[in-house]
């Protein structure tokens, strides 16, 4: 899953990195030991599903192949019929628990996969049971939540990169995609396979995409799913979700509406906004809930809108829904004083709009609370469903500014302060937040991105992309479709992450590419809504 940055948090989580000397090499040192599976780590993977773990031992800086390594935890389910080839996942993120991938989705993949595939999830380096990323605390550099580890985001570069190098030095400047992608390629060799076919998911798309331009004759079927844009790597990949999250913003608010039979938070879509808006309010979201309406329906009867007082005395008053938006976003800027906490509708709404398998349980949190404002379990249990551990924070952090590839530009944060006080759409300031680079602070990158290509794959890869993805947005399904020479099918709905969802069309495209490596169709609708 490819992570959202949620501001104030997402200034912390966007961050990292450090200077790499010398190029990267593509050998290793001898070669890499055959994997012996068998336990997996307490509490790392779904019991009862035939998981076993091996633990393999990568170098730490492939510029330096003789030098320090570290261990990667490696999970695989073995095919239980006539096996046809390994597949390795990846999640996304960056920073997304892998080593659960398959035991978590065997009742939600098809059956094909378990006969005929042996499965393997590779847990990416920096992240628990895979070397974890450890930072310790000085007096010059800011504590995390957990107390052990510094804030990699927005700090001093070099007062950061002393405090990971305590626990490992050289190690925070390796944590970037390339190296993960290289990673990848030694446990295909410790796994004794002469190629493997690859599945990844958001991040995991880009991933995959940089492990078939460096190692093109090693891949044999690859499908990417939900894609990341090439072009965008990072800073304006995260800019670009705020626009895509605020259009699936107004789906969900739309069915919602269409179910107020059921929920009872407004019959069109600007009337669920309504009642959204104020139970944000009411948790103390400050500007979190300053939205810009959905468009109004002719059912939305003109009231008293009030005065927008700025506009008013600068262009007059012109009777607008977009004029009274904005009026309420300013007084409840001005009542909240600008607070802008992460509350438990906001974080449940970021989830829902991922898929929309969440929307009725949404949507029944959101009634609950609209009923009893003290009621947010539900919202609560929705919000952790994306959770991740720690190290998975530092690990986005590390490799988003590693290697981002979109300079910054200060002077937008000018813009969505204007932007905030004026009570416009909080998304609109978000994506200039993200913009302006302030995420990543004086830490410039260490690598530039590697360059996408498809030239020498055998077989062009496969990929899908919903069209209202609000996570990776539609463009970056084409956008790397022509980088890597791939196949597109663009499916309907926003849903992010389109195969294992119960839709057919999907699931048996996929499954006749892995078989033939033929794509056979172009266009699919969205799941149907369990």
């Amino acid at each position: 899953m490819m992570r959202t940055p949620g501001f104030p948090r997402a200034l912390v989580t966007l961050a990292a990195a450090s200077l790499i000397s010398g190029s990267i090499v593509t050998g290793w040192a001898e070669a890499a030991p055959a994997a012996s599976f068998g336990a997996c780590p307490d509490s790392s993977v779904t019991e009862g599903r035939g998981v076993q773990c091996a633990v393999i031992s990568v170098p730490m800086n492939y510029a330096d192949p003789d030098g320090a390594r570290i261990e990667l935890t490696v999970s695989r389910i073995a095919a239980t019929g006539d096996r046809r080839g390994v597949i390795v996942a990846n999640p996304g993120g960056p920073g997304a628990d892998g080593l659960d991938y398959w035991a978590r989705r065997i009742d939600s993949m098809p059956a094909e996969l378990d006969e005929h595939y042996d499965r393997i999830a590779v847990q990416p380096r920096g992240l628990r049971w895979a070397t974890p990323l450890r930072c310790d605390s000085t007096a010059s550099v800011s504590k995390s939540a957990e107390g052990d580890q510094v804030s990699l985001g927005g700090g001093n570069r070099d007062d950061i990169k002393k405090a990971c190098d305590a626990a490992l030095p050289g190690y925070l400047d390796t944590i970037t995609t390339e190296s993960t992608a290289r990673d990848l390629d030694e446990v295909r060799a410790a796994l004794g396979v002469d190629r493997i076919s690859y599945l990844g998911t958001s991040y995991g798309t880009y991933l995959g995409a940089v492990y078939a331009s460096l190692f093109p004759s090693r891949v044999d079927r690859m499908v990417l799913d939900s894609n990341v844009n090439p072009d965008w790597v990072w800073t304006e990949e995260f800019a670009q979700q705020q626009v895509a999250g605020k259009q699936r913003l107004d789906d969900l608010f739309a069915w919602i509406a269409e179910h107020s039979g059921d929920y009872g938070l407004g019959d069109t879509a600007l009337r669920v906004y309504q009642n959204w808006v104020r139970l944000v309010a009411d948790q103390g979201g400050g500007w979190y809930a300053n939205l810009t309406p959905p468009p109004a329906s002719v059912a939305d009867l003109p009231g008293a809108l009030p005065e927008p007082i700025a506009e008013i005395a600068r262009d007059g008053f012109n009777d607008s829904v977009e004029q009274a938006g904005k009026v309420q976003n300013l007084v409840r800027l001005l009542v909240t004083g600008g607070a802008s906490a992460q509350v438990p509708l906001v974080g449940a709404t970021a989830v829902a709009t991922y898929t929309r398998t969440f929307w009725p349980s949404f949507a029944k949190a959101m009634a609950e609370a609209n009923i009893d404002p003290k009621n947010v379990r539900q919202l609560l249990a929705i919000e952790g469903a994306t959770s991740t551990d720690p190290t998975g924070r530092f690990v986005f952090s590390a490799i988003t500014c590693n290697e981002n590839n979109v300079p910054g530009r200060y002077e937008l944060i000018g813009s969505a302060i204007a932007t905030i006080a004026t009570g416009g759409n909080a998304m609109d300031a978000r994506a200039d937040l993200v913009r302006s680079g302030s995420a990543c602070g004086s830490w410039k990158p260490v690598t530039k991105p590697v360059s996408i290509t498809g030239k020498d794959l055998r077989t062009r890869p496969l990929l899908l992309q919903s069209r209202w993805d609000a996570l990776t947005p539609y463009a970056g399904g084409p956008a790397m479709a022509r980088a890597i020479d791939g196949s597109l099918i663009t499916v309907e709905g926003g849903d992010h992450g389109a195969f294992g969802r119960g839709n057919d069309a999907v699931d048996n495209a996929v499954l006749t590419y892995l078989r033939t490596g033929q794509v056979t169709i172009d266009h699919a609708d969205q799941a149907p809504l369990q």
